[in-house]
């Protein structure tokens, strides 16, 4: 059975692609770093009559990321299909002219190091499989610049760098690398509930526009089948 490896499983973006690429024969694990969020997560999964299990682990954490990496591939083998989507805001972002050293450097294990020792750990074996796809959901702050979200576009345009570049070296072995920039406000997500408290409005005031989980769900499963190229807007 083909797998499906989620880190950063959310009610949002997380649960659609767990459901889209379950009906289609996916087996699944969710990781995160909530163990109650988890079991919601996989009871609605399995409701569904797909198989799931689930991982604990916090992406800032490397060790517990480690272990997770370990557990996955012991119980499933090199899975076919990565997707990094976190979409915690457990910190509001910094702006540009606020944005120290320091402070970077406490946004890079989400936005960077993370997904990266991820793609570097699983890479190999996919390519010597033939097979697999490495896929991240980032905001579109990485290719249209906003000020107040300097602590996030910054290290994700160099993880946006990174997949480029990998993508040349493994597409050619039959490996998929892909990046979702997302614009849009994703409905059901903890961003979207944060918005509509007013909680952004210093960020981005006003309505935004909403895009549905399943609609970009729809759109990974393409990127992860087809060979359509590393980045795409949503």
């Amino acid at each position: 059975m083909a797998h499906l490896a989620i880190f950063g499983a959310g009610p949002a973006t997380g649960l659609s692609a767990a459901l889209r690429f379950g009906r289609a024969g996916y087996g699944v694990t969710l990781i995160a770093r909530n163990p109650g969020t988890l079991e919601q997560l996989r009871a609605e999964v399995a409701e569904a009559g797909i198989e799931v299990d689930v991982l604990v682990a916090d992406l800032e954490d490397a060790a517990q990321v480690d272990r997770a990496l370990a557990e996955l591939q012991s119980a499933h083998g090199v899975p076919d299909v990565v997707l990094y989507a976190p979409g915690g805001t457990a910190k509001f972002p910094v702006d540009a002219t606020s944005l120290s050293a320091d402070i970077l450097r406490d946004w890079l294990p989400l936005h960077l190091t993370t997904p990266l020792h991820i793609a570097h750990s699983l890479l190999p074996a996919m390519t010597a499989r033939g097979s697999g796809a490495v896929l991240v959901v980032q905001g579109s702050s990485v290719r249209e610049p906003r000020a107040a979200l300097a602590s996030v576009s910054a290290p994700q345009s160099g993880l946006l760098n990174y997949l480029h570049s990998v993508d040349q070296q493994v597409r050619p072995r039959g490996v998929r690398v892909g990046a979702l920039l997302v614009g849009r406000l994703i409905e059901n997500s903890a961003a979207e509930k944060l918005f509509t408290s007013g909680h952004f409005d210093s960020v981005e005031p006003g309505d935004i526009e909403r895009v549905h989980p399943d609609e970009l769900a729809e759109q990974l499963f393409t990127m992860a089948t087809t060979d359509v190229g590393v980045e795409h807007a949503a």
